[in-house]
């Protein structure tokens, strides 16, 4: 009878330690919607900028420490506009400006106020939608950690001997939101070596940073400025939707090596973002 029961016991004890070890967090799946734990809110930091401006490369330093603490859920946008982004003769003869970052620029009244300043997912903080690079980590902090309203997922097509771009955004709520909602597509080119006016010497040569890297440049929109209508009122949680943007021309100056494909979802009417993403293009 001993024997009999020591069997069985070891047969138990088989079936235990043969079986996966699951450790929490447990995890469920349902098969008949989103996969919530694997999306993650993404937040948008736009830096107005210009190569003229004299204490931009300070604030770029500041988003550029954010990106390095925050990883991929910091998505970081260099739009040039305003006077200190015009071009100058000599050296300063490029021009990173864009229709799109021109616009933004008036419509949020960023370089009025003066360079560097920008925004956070465009939401408005202490009554002002503008913010300075010292309020942009405190921020960041507030939002970045919230549980995601959307998932996005660019896939990108490109013929290079045409120069032609093919994107494709598929985007789904993950909960159901009043208001509408559209989608902007933008496109972005990152180290592009050009100089900059400077005054810090801890970031780099006074008066000039000959060899300056511009880093996340906007160049340009997809699907416009202000891109396309996404939702009705309220917003469908059950159900992708998927945008398509075909050839799409990529200018010969840009470097296509080093081209973005940003998309970003926001409301209609108080233009916050409630979720964006980035995919290189190539």
């Amino acid at each position: 009878m001993k024997n009999l029961i020591l069997f069985f016991a070891g047969i138990l004890l088989t079936a235990i330690y043969s079986c996966d070890k699951v450790s929490p967090p447990y995890t469920v799946t349902n098969n008949n919607g989103p996969d919530t734990n694997a999306v993650i809110r993404k937040v948008l930091l736009e830096d107005y900028t210009g190569h003229m401006c004299v204490n931009c490369p300070t604030a770029a330093v500041t988003a550029s420490d954010l990106k390095t603490l925050y990883g991929e859920k910091l998505i970081v946008m260099a739009v040039h506009a305003g006077s200190f982004a015009a071009p100058y003769s000599g050296a300063f003869s490029y021009d990173f400006r864009s229709p799109a970052g021109t616009e933004y620029d008036a419509t949020f009244g960023i370089s009025a106020i003066g360079n560097p300043n920008g925004m956070v997912n465009r939401k408005t903080v202490n009554s002002s939608i503008v913010i300075a690079p010292s309020g942009w980590g405190s921020t960041i902090s507030e939002i970045i950690d919230l549980p995601p309203d959307a998932s996005m997922k660019i896939t990108n097509t490109y013929n290079s001997g045409l120069k032609k771009l093919n994107t494709e955004i598929k985007s789904q709520f993950l909960n159901s939101l009043t208001g509408l909602y559209k989608l902007c597509v933008l496109i972005l080119e990152d180290s592009i070596v050009a100089p900059q006016q400077n005054t810090n010497p801890d970031v780099g040569a006074v008066p000039t940073i000959t060899n300056y890297v511009h880093r996340h440049v906007l160049r340009g929109a997809i699907n416009s400025t202000w891109g396309d209508s996404l939702t009705t009122n309220p917003t469908p949680s059950d159900l992708p939707i998927t945008k398509s943007y075909s050839n799409f021309t990529i200018n010969n100056v840009w470097d296509e090596n080093h081209c973005y494909i940003i998309a970003f979802i926001y409301n209609a009417v108080t233009n916050e973002i409630v979720q964006v993403e980035e995919k290189k293009m190539k």
